[in-house]
């Protein structure tokens, strides 16, 4: 039972690559969030989106095995309407 317990917190370990952070400009509203984040899942490349329209910020994980580049990422946002001007990425 040991050993399943930490193969399945090896798996969800490794199930994310790197946390990636976006500044975004032109934010105003929740429906602002709201597209952001639809932009961001339809890439299929990330998961645990959180965007803070207080923060002007978006973060996500990226998929493991799944990178996704900094212009697609701008894109994505883009797309939502708006303009993605600093990204960080933490593995």
């Amino acid at each position: 039972m040991k050993f399943l317990s930490v193969l399945m917190l090896l798996i969800s370990l490794n199930a994310f690559a790197a946390r990636v952070e976006v500044d975004v400009l032109g934010m105003t509203c929740g429906m602002c969030v709201e597209a952001i984040t639809k932009e961001l899942k339809a890439t299929n490349k990330v998961d645990n989106i959180k965007v803070s329209l207080e923060n002007k910020k978006a973060t996500f994980q990226e998929l493991a095995k799944t990178k996704i580049a900094d212009s697609e990422i701008k894109a994505a946002i883009k797309k939502a309407g708006y303009e993605a001007v600093k990204i960080r990425r933490d593995k």
